[in-house]
């Protein structure tokens, strides 16, 4: 518990997400990790494979931008900054794994960057607008949207969910799904997406009590590359009786069309 309360205070974010407890959910994602570091192995391996094969096919010495960069369990850095000039970490929180590497590499920049377009409004008491139109005029190789869509929602979400109920929390995550999927469309540039597809929890004999869908109606564009089980919390992660795993996919959305 000390070592993630030091890694929270150590997280570089913005004083909106830090009231939202943004910087306590990057510490608490590393600690589980470590904890589930056997549970987490296939996927993450899957993950890098994934994202190694695709910067293999469009890394050109260019720039890199990744979305939801996180605490780089995902990301092969090692190689990746060989294949890219530019690697860009855009999050809404940075934690000490990714200040570090950003200090030793003079490659990789990190962007504080709110992704849903909400958190300023949910902090004002202002309606919700999902929106973003970051990196408009990055023209980036190689775009990654990593294990984003699907968590992009769950703050928004569950706000409303306690102040307006489970449909208008729905509308709204859905709401910001959408937008999400429409920026990276935007981008000019192929963006490889891996997001949760579906959403299982168990009991402690491993039997599913819940099924939930994650994107919440709308479903990953482009060519479908890879899914894969995830253990995100065997039992007695969360509870002695309860455990959480998800089908991950991989898509592969090409770049558009020029104008």
């Amino acid at each position: 518990m000390l070592r993630e309360w030091i890694a929270s205070r150590l997280t570089l974010c913005s004083p909106a997400a830090r009231r939202l407890g943004y910087h306590h959910e990057s510490a608490a994602i590393t600690a589980r990790a470590r904890r589930q570091r056997v549970a987490w192995a296939s996927h993450l391996a899957n993950s890098h494979r994934a994202v190694a094969q695709a910067a293999q096919r469009f890394g050109r010495g260019g720039t890199l931008l990744v979305l939801g960069s996180g605490p780089l369990l995902d990301l092969p850095l090692d190689i990746l900054t060989p294949r890219f000039g530019r690697i860009i970490l855009a999050d809404i929180a940075h934690g000490p794994e990714a200040r570090w590497r950003a200090w030793r590499d003079p490659k990789i920049t990190l962007d504080l960057v709110d992704l849903t377009g909400t958190v300023a409004d949910i902090v004002a008491g202002r309606p919700l607008n999902p929106y973003c139109d970051a990196y408009a005029d990055t023209a980036p190789d190689l775009v990654l949207s990593l294990n984003l869509a699907s968590q992009l929602p769950l703050a928004a979400r569950s706000l409303v969910a306690a102040q307006d109920g489970e449909t208008a929390a729905d509308v709204l995550a859905a709401d910001i799904v959408r937008a999400h999927l429409d920026h990276v469309a935007r981008l000019a540039a192929p963006c490889l997406i891996l997001a949760d597809v579906e959403r299982r929890w168990l009991d402690g004999q491993g039997r599913i009590q819940r099924v939930e869908d994650p994107l919440f109606g709308l479903t990953l564009p482009g060519e479908p590359l890879a899914t894969w089980p995830w253990t995100v919390a065997p039992a007695g992660e969360i509870a002695r009786d309860q455990g959480f795993e998800t089908t991950v996919a991989a898509h592969l959305l090409p770049a558009p069309p020029p104008p």
